[in-house]
C-alpha cells in the first residue's frame, strides 16, 4: 500500500471486549465496553510514531478529514498507476496514463466525499493540469514498458502473535538479479533525504509482510516521488526485517498502554503543518505557525 492509506481501505483498528470502564476519547464503545487493539496498518503504526495524538483522532476517534487536493490527485494517480500495467507493454503510453488519470478522476468526482472538492470549475480544471505534469513525471522516471510488476495493490495480512498487520502495497517488482523490490508511489515533491528516512518504515512493515507470506526477503524499498522525480532507496535484509517486527511488537504494547491510561501526547514537528486536526491541538498550532522547513509541494511526506 501505499504509505497513505485512502479510509476506504483501512482495516478496523479496534475489537470490543467486554470490559470495566474504558479510556474516554472514542475508546467506550455504546454499550461501555473497552476497546483492545488486534489489528494495526502500516500507516497507523506510523501515525503513532509520528504523533500519538494523530493516532488518538484517526484510529479511535475515528474523526472525519476532509479530502484535500492534494490527496485527491494521489489517490487518482495511484488507481490510473495500477490500471497501466492492465494494459499490454505496447499501449503503456504518456498519453493513455493521461486518459486513465481523467477516467479515474471522472468516477471519483461524482462520489459524495469527493464531489465538492472544488469551488468552481476553474480552479478544478487547473488542479487538473498539475496533476497531469505531475503524472506525466512517471513516464520520465521510469519507462513503463520494461516494468513487469509481481504484484500491484497487493493485500497483506499477518498475525505476529501480539497483532495482526495488514495493509496494501502498491506494488512490488523483480530486479533481473531475482530479488524482490517494494515501490510506494508518492505524488508530492520529495523532501530532503533525511526526512523521507521515516517514510521507509512502513514499507520495511510491508517487507515483513511479504517475508512472511512468501518466504522471499525483499532486497530493497524503493519511494517514487513524482512531484520532483526523485526516488530514494535503501535495501534490506533478514536482519532488519526481523528488527521491523520487533518495533511492531514493541509499538503495539505502547498503543495499548496509551488506551489503557488514555495518554496520547502531541509530538509536535515539522509535519504539523498538514495535520487535519490543528483546530484541535494548540501545540500543533503552534509548532505550524512558522514557514515550513520541509521544501514540499503538493502533499506532506505522510500523504499519498
Amino acid at each position: 500500500m501505499s504509505s497513505v492509506d485512502p479510509p476506504a481501505r483501512q482495516p478496523a483498528l479496534f475489537e470490543n471486549v467486554p470490559g470495566p470502564g474504558s479510556p474516554a476519547g472514542g475508546s467506550r464503545t455504546a454499550d461501555g465496553a473497552r476497546t483492545v487493539l488486534e489489528t494495526i496498518s502500516p500507516s497507523r503504526a506510523g501515525d503513532f510514531k509520528q504523533c500519538p495524538l494523530l493516532f488518538r483522532f484517526r484510529a479511535i476517534d475515528r474523526l472525519p478529514e476532509p479530502v484535500t487536493p492534494p490527496q485527491a490527485r494521489g489517490t487518482t494517480a495511484h488507481l490510473a498507476l495500477e490500471r497501466l500495467f492492465d494494459l499490454t507493454a505496447v499501449e503503456r503510453t504518456p498519453e493513455r496514463l493521461f486518459d486513465l488519470f481523467r477516467e479515474e478522476w471522472t468516477a471519483l468526482r461524482a462520489t459524495p466525499e469527493y464531489s465538492g472538492l472544488f469551488e468552481d470549475l476553474d480552479t478544478e480544471r487547473q488542479w487538473g493540469i498539475d496533476s497531469l505534469r505531475v503524472v506525466a513525471n512517471y513516464t520520465r522516471m521510469e519507462d513503463p514498458t520494461s516494468v513487469a510488476p509481481v504484484e500491484r495493490e497487493l493485500m497483506l495480512a499477518e498475525d505476529l502473535g501480539e497483532v495482526v498487520v495488514r495493509g496494501i502495497l502498491d506494488r512490488m517488482d523483480e530486479r533481473p538479479d531475482g530479488e524482490l523490490v517494494i515501490i510506494d508511489y508518492k505524488t508530492g515533491n520529495a523532501p530532503p533525504e533525511r526526512y523521507a528516512l521515516p517514510a521507509f518504515f512502513a514499507l520495511k512493515i510491508y517487507a515483513l509482510l511479504v517475508q512472511r507470506q512468501t518466504g522471499r526477503t525483499p532486497a530493497e524499498l524503493r519511494l517514487m516521488y513524482l512531484g520532483n522525480s526523485t526516488v530514494y532507496s535503501i535495501e534490506v535484509d533478514r536482519n532488519t526485517l526481523n528488527g521491523i517486527e520487533r518495533q511492531i511488537l514493541a509499538l503495539t504494547t505502547t498503543i495499548r498502554a496509551a488506551v489503557k491510561r488514555d495518554n496520547f501526547p502531541p509530538k509536535p514537528s515539522a509535519l504539523c503543518r498538514w495535520c487535519s486536526f490543528q483546530d484541535l491541538c494548540p501545540e500543533g498550532q503552534a509548532h505550524a505557525a512558522p514557514e515550513p522547513t520541509l521544501p514540499l509541494v503538493g502533499d506532506s511526506p505522510a500523504t499519498t
